[in-house]
């Protein structure tokens, strides 16, 4: 296991560990998959050549999304005032073609297509919150919420930029459309309404620093967690907002942190609460190759961290239909695989989760199920399409499409 994480490789393999392996190729699509991906029970001598299939950009990407009808959004990471959100198509996922540009000011820091199935409008943020149409191939800004706010009119304008705190980060609720809750590095969450007439619902300082991810909890309307450089995760209730429950926070997990830290090191990047248990949350700390799982049933330190990474972790997202499954990459140049299904079924976590906490001592694990790589090149996002086991990742001026 030492060798493993002691530098980056261009091909990983698990040897003896015994886990549980999908059937990779085992279909006639199977040449399709891109090459160095392996299962847990291959060996070295073993493993074969496969076909990535990218589509690359003319600049570094950055932000990603993937829509049930096989549209991705790629939005440019560029230090100057030239950026781009572009969105590709593919029929077989294996050839992707651009079908549709926009210019934007500031680089985007996420995007999201809208969660209703139907690839007609997605929603982005960087210096604000704006809301995109997407018809007969033409991308067009249709709103942009930001302004609204402040009552500065509907679409940015040049006299506009910059006047406004930037939206870190946002997430659009699955269950009703109409709700949309950003996060801005002024501390606020705001939750909207697009149904309201200045669009806001309610807003609310939510950490005591800037607030870098929030998202709406799983099946919920009125619950939602965030994270930010206060190094703390805070779950609020939209129906009652004089208080929230903070289920971590640095204090209380100082055996996860660095010894000898400052409080910039604590702050919490990114959060994925499970699609499928409401009490499960996943998060990292900035410049950290941990990812923490926490438990809202056993608040104060994680129940697992999984340490499979040898550099920073920049993305992690929960496997659309399987439970328990989830996604991470880093600038180690790799993709991970976790099958957390053994670690985190109710009679494990109950049976292990108060022992934990009260020695303060954290499980770790650091063998995934799997691992893919295309070194040299830095995996800054990842995104599973919505309808099986293909992942999308973005690497420097090039998304790759994947099958897990």
């Amino acid at each position: 296991m030492d060798h493993y994480r002691s530098s980056k490789r261009s091909s990983i393999s698990f040897g003896s560990y015994q886990r549980p392996s999908m059937n990779f190729g085992q279909n006639s699509s199977s040449y399709y998959t891109p090459r160095q991906l392996y299962s847990a029970q291959q060996s070295p001598q073993k493993t074969q050549a496969m076909i990535p299939c990218h589509y690359e950009a003319h600049f570094p990407l950055f932000a990603l999304d993937w829509s049930e009808d096989d549209y991705v959004a790629l939005g440019s990471y560029k230090e100057d005032a030239f950026n781009k959100i572009q969105i590709v198509h593919s029929n077989d996922l294996i050839t992707w073609d651009k079908v549709s540009e926009g210019n934007v000011v500031f680089p985007i820091s996420r995007v999201q297509w809208c969660p209703n199935g139907m690839s007609q409008r997605l929603a982005t943020c960087s210096d604000s919150l704006r809301l995109w149409s997407f018809s007969d191939c033409t991308l067009q800004e249709q709103l942009n919420l930001s302004l609204c706010r402040y009552n500065k009119g509907t679409t940015t304008s040049m006299a506009t930029l910059g006047q406004l705190p930037p939206v870190s980060s946002f997430h659009w609720n699955s269950i009703d459309n109409n709700l949309i809750i950003s996060c801005s590095i002024d501390t606020t969450c705001t939750v909207w309404d697009l149904q309201s007439t200045n669009y806001v619902k309610t807003q609310l300082i939510a950490h005591d620093s800037e607030v870098f991810d929030v998202k709406f909890l799983t099946q919920s309307t009125q619950l939602f967690a965030s994270c930010g450089g206060d190094g703390s995760v805070r779950v609020f209730d939209l129906r009652c907002l004089a208080h929230s429950t903070i289920i971590y926070e640095p204090s209380a997990a100082s055996g996860v942190l660095r010894e000898n830290s400052n409080s910039s090191s604590h702050a919490l990047l990114r959060l994925e609460p499970s699609l499928y248990d409401p009490n499960v949350v996943a998060t990292f700390t900035q410049d950290s190759n941990s990812i923490i799982i926490l438990d809202m049933r056993y608040p104060g330190s994680p129940v697992l961290t999984l340490e499979g990474h040898i550099s920073a972790v920049n993305q992690i997202q929960w496997h659309p239909s399987r439970r328990n499954v989830l996604l991470s990459c880093s600038d180690d140049c790799q993709v991970l695989y976790w099958d957390l299904n053994t670690w985190l079924s109710s009679s494990a976590v109950a049976s292990t989760a108060s022992k934990w906490n009260a020695n303060n001592i954290v499980h770790s694990l650091d063998v995934p199920q799997q691992a893919y790589t295309d070194a040299p090149y830095e995996v800054n996002n990842i995104v599973w399409r919505p309808q099986d086991d293909w992942f999308g990742c973005n690497m420097g001026r090039q998304f790759q499409s994947v099958r897990a």
